[in-house]
């Protein structure tokens, strides 16, 4: 499964609290046809996202899976479905982290960028060295504020 943020992706600069159908998909999946269904974060990050043509990165993170462990929790339904699909949730959600640079507000993403300008050594800097970069900055940005 493929997950793309929701709508306002451009001008956001955290990921939206995440629901559960993707959760119940993969449970399904695994339940009913014994698929163990990749589960695949997709990062859109964009640069300069409210200007025409602004640039976006799509980046791809390693995917996630249903633990067959778990199946059981999941048919039990109830409180164990929820707790085994939101500990699927967290799971998903530091997946889709990996792949996005996550600051509290608009003005400190233009500052992660700045500080990635300044700090890397060639204009030549490929995209996935960059988000790394901008994700390093992004945390050392929340740990000082």
């Amino acid at each position: 499964l493929g997950i793309f943020p929701e709508g306002g992706s451009h001008d956001r600069t955290d990921l939206l609290p995440l629901k559960v159908g993707v959760a119940l998909i993969a449970y399904s999946a695994l339940e009913k046809d014994g698929l163990a269904v990749p589960i695949v974060p997709v990062g859109l990050n964009y640069m300069r996202g409210h200007r025409f043509r602004g640039r976006a990165i799509v980046e791809f993170g390693a995917p996630t899976y249903v633990n067959p462990d778990t199946l059981d929790s999941y048919k039990r339904g109830g409180a164990d479905r929820r707790k085994a699909c939101n500990d699927l949730l967290e799971e998903i959600e530091d997946a889709m982290r990996s792949v996005i640079v996550s600051v509290p507000d608009y003005e400190a993403l233009q500052l992660v960028h700045t500080a990635r300008r300044l700090f890397q050594k060639s204009p030549n800097v490929d995209a996935r060295d960059k988000q790394d970069m901008s994700r390093r900055f992004a945390e050392a940005y929340k740990q000082l504020v």
